[in-house]
């Protein structure tokens, strides 16, 4: 027998045509585990924790805001208790991910240093060969002067001197003209996306070093359903985008933005030109919930 929420939810995945199978496909959750939300039936699931991601899982890919469904049916759903700890520790064990890349970073070094030496040692040869060959061009030209000069006659050395003296009377002193440098010109900037803070399926951005939040979001290989709200609950995107199916938003004037993705990946996203990367691994949390807080040069 259906409850209220069971009933609620089973309305909203048949209105978007959608079988247990479809379901199970999309949410990654087990056929069973499915039917036993819609029947109320939380005692075959792993725990109450489950139980409640299952029903937020299953809300978001059917379209419907889990935060209202929580709200609206809390005397239907189980109450939260501390299987929350496995979810907290896998977020930790994520974030210990980037001191590799810093070992990585250090053996590369020294092989940096061994190329610099090199190349200075190959520098210094090049300017050494370059000096003897400039000196020893240098000698022979004297040579060939000397040789000049003791053969010629004083008649010559006189049509020189009075030459000499006619080149340096109406020689003028050249003027250095000073090339005023032209500013370099500012190159725009997309901006720089930091975390804040994250807790699976949910994660907390800041965008800051730009005046500009321009989002390009589309579907690819597949269906997937997207929101996109502000602070205010004001949707700019709400609906389900089609295989290659692309939709364009300037949020430039908003300080806060909620991406409510149904199917990660499937779901490609652009933030002023730049590839997004979704806070967690696309194959694992299939459904994710990225609140950008917007910082526009102005405002910092």
């Amino acid at each position: 027998m259906l409850t209220e929420l069971g009933n609620r939810l089973k309305q909203a995945r048949e209105e978007k045509g959608l079988s247990l199978e479809d379901l199970q496909t999309v949410t990654k959750i087990q056929k069973r585990y499915l039917i036993g939300i819609e029947e109320g039936n939380y005692s075959i699931m792993p725990g109450q924790f489950y139980a409640r991601a299952f029903i937020r899982q299953y809300s978001e890919a059917v379209g419907l805001d889990p935060e209202l469904i929580f709200e609206e049916y809390k005397n239907d759903i189980p109450a939260n208790d501390k299987d929350e700890i496995p979810q907290l520790s896998r977020v930790k064990t994520r974030k210990q991910v980037p001191s590799s890349k810093n070992t990585k970073v250090f053996n590369f070094i020294p092989k940096v240093l061994m190329f610099l030496a090199f190349v200075a040692v190959v520098a210094i040869i090049y300017v050494l060969f370059q000096n003897w060959g400039v000196g020893s061009s240098s000698d022979t030209q004297e040579n060939n002067k000397n040789v000049v000069i003791d053969n010629a006659t004083s008649e010559n050395e006189d049509v020189a001197e009075n030459e000499t003296e006619n080149t340096d009377e109406g020689q003028s002193e050249p003027t250095e003209e000073t090339e005023e440098e032209e500013p370099a010109e500012e190159k725009p900037t997309t901006g720089t996306l930091s975390e804040v803070s994250s807790n699976s399926p949910n994660a907390i951005l800041e965008l800051k070093d730009t005046d500009k939040f321009e989002v390009e979001i589309s579907a690819e290989g597949r269906n997937t359903w997207v929101g996109v709200s502000n602070a205010s609950g004001e949707y700019f995107l709400n609906k389900e985008l089609k295989d290659g199916e692309t939709e364009t938003i300037d949020l430039s004037a908003q300080k806060e933005i909620l991406f409510n993705v149904g199917w990660v990946p499937a779901t490609k996203i652009k933030i002023n030109g730049e590839p997004f990367d979704f806070p967690f691994p696309v194959n694992d949390v299939t459904t994710q919930r990225v609140t950008i807080k917007f910082v526009s040069n102005g405002q910092q």
